[in-house]
């Protein structure tokens, strides 16, 4: 596995790490807002471990999941899926909020400006 991609894979455990520390101990500002913005940099980080896009699309690849994700809160599908899995109903959430695509956006352009001024001049990940 190429260096970079470990790199990103290390990153994407420590982050959902993270993501699941806040899920069971935060409140407040830091579970509604923060991780809504670390979750876009987790998918993010996981989607760099497996294709070597340019980041500003993988930022907008990982944005548009969690927007699809969210959006789904307002059909009867996120009922649905509620109900099936548990794992699934963390994943769906609980409720519309047009707050989290702000924390979304946030998080997916964190994720592009990081990689493009940080890790590497928006280079493909070799390998």
């Amino acid at each position: 596995m190429p260096v970079k991609r470990f790199i990103f894979g290390f990153w994407a455990v420590g982050i959902l790490a993270v993501e699941v520390a806040i899920a069971f101990f935060a409140k407040g500002f830091i579970r509604e807002y923060v991780g809504d913005v670390l979750a876009v940099v987790f998918l993010y980080m996981l989607a760099r471990v497996f294709f070597p896009q340019k980041p500003q699309f993988m930022s907008a690849i990982a944005f548009g999941v969690s927007v699809i994700v969210e959006l789904l809160q307002l059909t009867p599908l996120h009922g649905f899926l509620n109900e099936r899995s548990e794992v699934l109903a963390v994943i769906a959430g609980g409720t519309f909020d047009y707050r989290d695509l702000i924390c979304y956006f946030i998080g997916g352009l964190i994720c592009a400006v990081v990689d493009i001024f940080i890790i590497g001049k928006s280079k493909k990940i070799s390998g």
